[in-house]
């Protein structure tokens, strides 16, 4: 009898435990249904359970305490299995420029490697080296390249153009110090998330205009393209419960654009640039679920229309920022897409 009884009771909470299970996958399946199709369920958690949005009226140095905070939480840079990690800087325009360079594992007889620049994102106010470790020491050990991540100067101490002067002035010492690094300046490419998607297309439309460096290939992830056009049908969708929004957006357009006549420049919003031809082959990978995407298809369209080679690839039920969240399966996807694309371009003989 006594050991029926235990039986009895071990079913019992078996049964229990398997109910709520149930509930819970249908709670979380519900939340995941959004009126402009399924959320990925991960995403879903995080923003109805994880996520705080930040308090945009508090001191811009104290949002970045946080921001740098949970980011460095989300990154694990040594994960990857890279060879080195090497901090140097650059002399810019405003004194010492900081560049940390991260080197994949190679054989010994390895020849000279391809160069990726890397802008992070962060709205041209927030992001670091620190925090974009994961992300480059992955896309090193993914690509094969040596991966060189710009610290560049942020607002609002530092608006429009000193990003874009920044990012630009690190292509120019990339391509002059490159076999120094062990590195080929004939393949370089450019690319960035977010604010730095934006970064890298600018800098692709600088090196055209301006003659150079040359530029083999831009890689543009959720990339911000204008700060005039807040209604676009993606900010009318996800400009509210998807993580970043629309207020947001345009609040670091305030930090980083004050004066309203730059919003309109090419360097600043560079699809509003009169020309898109000549410009180097593009993928553009935007998330679904973003108030920037839009935009991004919005760019990806005008190189096309051009004849650059442009991909266009979208993760229809991610978020924005989601390439920095490694508890995201698609993050590990995306970098390992990204260097499918770019190893036959930057390793063309094999």
């Amino acid at each position: 009898m006594q050991y029926r009884g235990i039986r009895q009771a071990a079913m019992l909470a078996g049964i229990v435990l398997l109910t709520l299970i149930g509930v819970v996958a249908l709670v979380v399946y519900r939340w995941t249904q959004t009126p402009y199709g399924p959320l990925d369920y991960k995403a879903t958690i995080g923003l109805r359970l994880v996520y705080t949005p930040p308090d945009i009226t508090q001191p811009v140095a104290q949002l970045r305490a946080r921001f740098a905070e949970e980011d460095l939480k989300l990154s694990d840079a040594y994960r990857a299995r890279i060879a080195a990690v090497v901090d140097t800087f650059l002399s810019a325009e405003a004194g010492k420029l900081p560049l940390r360079l991260y080197f994949p594992a190679t054989e010994p007889e390895a020849s000279a490697l391809p160069v990726v620049l890397y802008f992070h994102g962060g709205g041209f106010v927030f992001g670091s080296l620190d925090e974009y470790n994961g992300v480059c020491a992955r896309l090193a050990q993914k690509t094969g390249a040596i991966i060189v991540s710009v610290d560049y100067r942020l607002a609002p101490e530092h608006p429009f153009p000193a990003a874009a002067n920044d990012a630009y002035a690190a292509l120019r010492w990339v391509a002059q110090h490159a076999a120094a690094l062990g590195g080929d300046s004939t393949r370089l490419a450019v690319m960035g998330d977010s604010a730095g998607g934006n970064l890298a297309a600018v800098v692709a439309q600088m090196a055209r205009d301006r003659h150079g460096p040359s530029i083999a290939y831009q890689v543009l992830f959720y990339p911000a393209t204008q700060s005039l056009d807040f209604a676009t049908p993606s900010h009318q969708r996800y400009g509210r419960d998807y993580g970043i929004t629309t207020e947001r957006i345009q609040w670091y357009t305030r930090q980083y654009l004050p004066d309203t006549a730059d919003r309109s420049r090419p360097y600043a919003s560079p699809l509003l640039a009169k020309e898109f031809e000549n410009l180097p082959p593009a993928l553009v990978v935007l998330a679904g679920f973003d108030p920037l995407r839009s935009e991004g298809e919005a760019y990806a369209k005008k190189l096309q229309a051009a004849g650059v080679p442009t991909q266009l690839v979208v993760y229809e039920t991610m978020i924005h920022g989601f390439l920095s969240i490694e508890a995201f399966d698609q993050s590990d996807e995306a970098i390992s897409m990204t260097a499918s694309v770019l190893r036959p371009i930057l390793f063309p003989h094999g």
